[in-house]
């Protein structure tokens, strides 16, 4: 199901998007942004909880945290704080079109909130180790199919904020604003949402009233259940897989590492048991999706290989 949202969704949104290409004023990415995590909310049988604040922040729009509890170590997290934007239509002398991202150099001065936004991701916000993205917003006039090694362009697309800040500062060409520049790189939604299924052993059930109990030993199996697999370290290795070849030569050093140690106030999110100040200190909309897997079970390679053999398809899923 949450393969099947990550491929539909993608459509349906640049269908929506289309609808204002004659309008005066287009609709914004908060508009997009809040559709998605609208069509997240049901998921939270396969591991995805949703949470909005009582007031946004000014600043990125969302954040996405996977995250493994049951890890070694105190669990493990990967963070995205993602900024959106959408692209818009250009159209030349000669009758023909363009796509680009009109706002990308936003800011004052030009270039300013990308360099924010991978300032405000570098300081550690609320102690946690994140990672900067953009995702990118396509009406269906926009899209383009996947040819040879470039990936397509979908009604959602997504690239590293640091893949782009070094071109943004201070402003840039409107060739450097076009969603054909950075098409290369793209991540798409079902890169970040498509993973093997694994059977885990349920977990306990909350505590009931006292009572007296009759069980006859060997009466029931073990009870397992379906969960996603996608675990930070496998999540981090198809990211770096996928970031694109230009982007990893020009960039060689860095490699996007899942963190130890998942926050007791994650924790209370995954739970759904966030407390009065949880709440409090939530800046944007946020979706925590967690995993039992860890990396000492016997099916985490399995999840392993499957990621490696397929890029962003079901896997399973």
């Amino acid at each position: 199901m949450l393969c099947e949202f990550a491929n539909r969704f993608p459509r349906d949104l640049a269908m929506l998007l289309e609808r204002d290409r004659d309008l005066t004023r287009n609709f914004r990415e908060e508009t997009a942004t809040d559709l998605l995590m609208m069509g997240l909310t049901p998921l939270q049988p396969h591991g995805v909880r949703v949470d909005f604040p009582d007031e946004i922040v000014t600043g990125a729009d969302m954040d996405w945290i996977y995250a493994a509890p049951h890890e070694v170590g105190g669990g493990s997290y990967l963070r995205l704080m993602i900024q959106a934007k959408r692209c818009k239509r250009a159209k030349l002398k000669d009758g023909s079109t363009y796509w680009y991202y009109d706002h990308l150099d936003h800011g004052t001065p030009k270039g300013s909130q990308a360099q924010t936004l991978v300032n405000y991701a570098a300081s550690k916000p609320d102690g946690m180790d994140t990672l900067p993205l953009y995702m990118f917003y396509h009406p269906q006039s926009a899209l383009e199919q996947v040819a040879g090694q470039l990936p397509g362009v979908e009604g959602i697309n997504i690239r590293l904020a640091r893949d782009i800040v070094g071109t943004v500062i201070g402003g840039c060409k409107r060739n450097e604003k076009k969603v054909s520049h950075w098409r290369a790189g793209f991540l798409t939604l079902s890169d970040l949402l498509c993973w093997p299924i694994v059977n885990e052993p349920a977990p306990p059930p909350p505590p009931g009233e006292p009572a007296t109990e009759f069980l006859l030993p060997g009466t029931f199996a073990p009870i397992t259940y379906l969960a996603m697999a996608f675990h930070p370290e496998l999540v981090a290795e198809r990211i770096n897989l996928v970031r694109g070849e230009i982007a990893r030569t020009a960039d060689p050093d860095f490699a996007v590492r899942p963190s130890k140690g998942v926050p007791d106030h994650i924790r209370r999110g995954i739970a759904g048991e966030m407390t009065e100040k949880d709440r409090a200190a939530l800046e944007r909309p946020r979706v925590i999706l967690s995993t039992p897997l860890t990396s000492e079970d016997p099916q985490f390679q399995q999840a392993r290989a499957a990621v490696r053999r397929r890029r962003g398809g079901s896997a399973g899923n």
